[in-house]
């Protein structure tokens, strides 16, 4: 469609970079998801968070249950904290599949093969239990290797969950220098910057302080601002074009 389009707005210079090396030569505007921040004010699941809030360590990680979301890799690093550093840690894996999907079936023998107990897919929840795993989360874990922006990341910040993800496509540029970046999947590396997290109180401490502040670049009218701005350029280009070629015509 490279020659089809006229102009782009898009959530990350990712995604830019992305449409350009594909051949994109029209204008390409950047700005981030407009994120309804409203909708997580409600309450979040009051069972899921009375069953979960017993002292454990809860890893969490949020993202529709797909190959290239790595699950698999957020289980093998899991396994790793869990043997070293942490035997009563859960991890819950929230997102929508079908028991019959070949990649959740996979995983299912991924986990067996890993040999790691307390690994949760909670399945198809409703919002106020998505919002509840968030809140009862120590740590949000991301091994994604492609993300045109990863909403998810922004949520862990809003229940004030330090992040450890795998710095690849969109992520470093969500995280705007927040959380904490690895440039491995080697489990016990990843499992090793877990327990650091978990662990050093002044250090995860600063991790929240910076995340908080990435927050903020996120508000709601900031961000329908910046859309509305990008097309009202786009509007204005198309009235100085009709006018050129009115001119022209004259």
């Amino acid at each position: 469609m490279k020659d089809a389009i006229d102009y782009g707005i898009v959530v990350s210079d990712f995604n830019k970079k992305d449409l350009i090396d594909m051949g994109y030569q029209c204008p390409i505007a950047v700005a981030p998801i407009l994120i309804p921040f409203k909708d997580y004010e409600q309450e979040p699941d009051k069972d899921v968070v009375t069953r979960y809030s017993d002292g454990k360590t809860n890893i969490v990680f949020v993202g529709r249950i797909v190959p290239n979301k790595k699950f698999e890799d957020v289980i093998a690093c899991f396994a790793a904290y869990k043997e070293k550093y942490d035997p009563t840690a859960r991890l819950f894996l929230v997102g929508n599949y079908q028991e019959t999907d070949t990649y959740y079936q996979y995983l299912q023998e991924y986990i067996k093969k890993c040999g790691v107990k307390d690994v949760i897919f909670p399945g198809h929840i409703a919002f106020n239990a998505i919002l509840a795993y968030y809140k009862i989360a120590d740590l949000f874990l991301c091994m994604s290797e492609h993300e045109g922006f990863c909403v998810p990341l922004v949520e862990a910040m809003l229940f004030e969950t330090p992040i450890v993800a795998y710095a690849s496509t969109a992520i470093p540029g969500t995280l705007g220098g927040s959380g904490v970046l690895v440039e491995t999947k080697e489990p016990k590396m990843v499992a090793e910057t877990m327990n650091q997290v978990m662990q050093d109180a002044e250090y995860r401490s600063e991790i929240l302080k910076k995340q908080n502040e990435r927050l903020k670049d996120f508000a709601y009218e900031s961000i329908r601002g910046q859309i509305l701005d990008e097309i009202e350029k786009v509007q204005q280009s198309k009235i100085d074009k009709v006018r050129n070629q009115n001119g022209e015509e004259k």
